[in-house]
């Protein structure tokens, strides 16, 4: 009688730790982040002028001036078009 109790007892152990196992649960969280691709420029031109000037004094002057423009295709498709014009002057 006491092999029999045993037996079921082991027998319930059993099938109690079968029972949690398939009963246990995992959670996974992933992230994921996109960076934007920078626009590929589709044209583009770029020019410059120098222009140096000495006065009565003897004062050296440059000055340059240079313009870029381009235009680029932008996230939502559409054309953007910029413009970049840096001015300088040094005297010496």
């Amino acid at each position: 009688m006491i092999k029999t109790w045993l037996a079921a007892s082991m027998a319930l152990a059993l099938m109690t730790g079968v029972a949690v196992a398939q009963s246990s649960s995992s959670t996974t969280t992933s992230t994921q982040s996109a960076t934007p691709v920078p626009a590929p420029m589709l044209g583009g031109s770029s020019s410059s002028s120098t222009q140096q000037s000495t006065d009565s004094n003897g004062v050296t002057t440059d000055r340059s001036k240079t313009t870029t423009n381009g235009t680029s295709v932008t996230p939502y498709g559409g054309l953007e078009t910029t413009r970049k014009t840096t001015d300088s002057t040094s005297t010496q």
